[in-house]
């Protein structure tokens, strides 16, 4: 999202913080970077999940990090220390970028205290049992997703009393799926479904409009610099849809997108239609609905190749991979799979990756005996 460039060609394939340490390749720019070429004052307020030394995505400014405590800062904290800059000479004298991060909704849910709620009822998605533990675990994140809403609202509230509301391009998404089983972690629907809200008063983007496109993350920056009249990076992979801000009735930008998962090495390719799943690393299949309470161990295989007809089957319950009436689909499919792979120089196609932490028990060994 903040490359433009899948994880396969930027490097951060993997979680950035200890012990799994992955990082960006060199000379790897950051979005904070493009935007401080670009003229932007560019500050980070609260988490970032891309670098394990936050200085490394140069930040002309961090705030928000921590409380009065020294403790990870919530979310109210982190909007604070926005709408506090929404006030000084920085955000009135020059554009501005501004990263906001929370920690909510991530497990545990009860982060800074966050009580359970209920107020507007709870939904047990299909693939979970509808029991207690589901029931009591989706209400203590919807009082997370509540505190994340309270957050939201100190900023706009502060956009408007700052005088930049118009002018400012609000963008809230996130990076993944519910923490739940068979969402985030997974390639299904329910892991790689996001959220994705943009508001920008002067542009025209307003109103409240539903549009029924399919993105992918790697889309937002080239968006971005579409929107504020900037060049796009000539090695940006997402494909810009500000058309669709400016025409109801724009075209589709892209016909599928594609997924990622190293943890499990997974790779998805998604069309409005279908999803094919290739399972790189052995695994057994997670049996829906998914009990929270017993937690059963799996016990069938993961077969190597999954297909769901998403529109008989949104809820990919039922896998078609192996059906004859899907054969050409399955085709079509995997061989868009494996070109996106080979474009991206996907480490899969040569072999099971090896972690950072990998390489340095291999270090460690030679140092040691040489």
């Amino acid at each position: 999202m903040l490359t433009g460039r899948y994880p396969q060609s930027n490097g951060l394939i993997g979680l950035t913080h200890s012990p799994w340490d992955w990082s960006f390749n060199e000379n790897e720019r950051h979005l904070s970077h493009i935007m401080r070429d670009a003229g932007y004052h560019t500050a980070l307020f609260g988490l970032q999940h891309e670098a394990s030394n936050t200085d490394d995505l140069g930040f002309e400014a961090i705030h928000g990090q921590r409380d009065e405590n020294g403790r990870r800062a919530t979310a109210l904290v982190v909007a604070n220390s926005l709408a506090d800059f929404l006030k000084s000479d920085a955000a009135s004298k020059s554009p501005f970028y501004a990263q906001v991060g929370f920690f909510e909704t991530h497990r545990p849910h009860d982060f800074g205290d966050v009580e359970p709620d209920d107020s507007k009822g709870i939904h047990v998605p299909p693939y979970l049992v509808d029991d207690e533990k589901s029931r009591r675990e989706l209400a203590l994140q919807q009082g997370a997703v509540r505190r994340v809403n309270d957050a939201v609202q100190i900023i706009t509230d502060a956009l408007k009393k700052s005088g930049l509301e118009d002018d400012t391009i609000l963008v809230f998404t996130v990076d993944h799926g519910i923490e739940f089983p068979r969402a985030k972690w997974f390639c299904y629907d329910a892991g790689i479904g996001v959220a994705l809200l943009v508001r920008w008063p002067n542009g025209g983007i307003q109103g409240g409009k539903d549009c029924d496109h399919l993105l992918s993350n790697v889309d937002f920056l080239p968006t971005l610099m579409d929107l504020i009249g900037k060049p796009i990076p000539e090695n940006v992979e997402g494909i810009s849809f500000a058309t669709i801000f400016k025409d109801e009735n724009a075209e589709p930008t892209r016909d599928a997108a594609f997924t990622v998962f190293q943890g499990k090495d997974n790779r998805s390719i998604r069309t409005n239609h279908y999803k094919l799943i290739r399972n790189f690393q052995a695994a057994r299949r997670l049996e829906v609905p998914v009990d929270m309470t017993n937690n059963p161990k799996p016990r069938t295989k993961l077969p190597v190749v999954q297909l769901f007809d998403l529109e008989k089957d949104p809820n990919e319950f039922n896998d078609v991979a192996e059906d004859p009436s899907y054969k050409e689909i399955r085709d079509e499919l995997s061989e868009k799979l494996w070109q996106w792979m080979e474009d991206v120089n996907d480490p899969s196609l040569e072999g099971p990756l090896p972690s950072p932490y990998y390489f340095e028990a291999i270090e460690e060994y030679i140092n040691r005996t040489t």
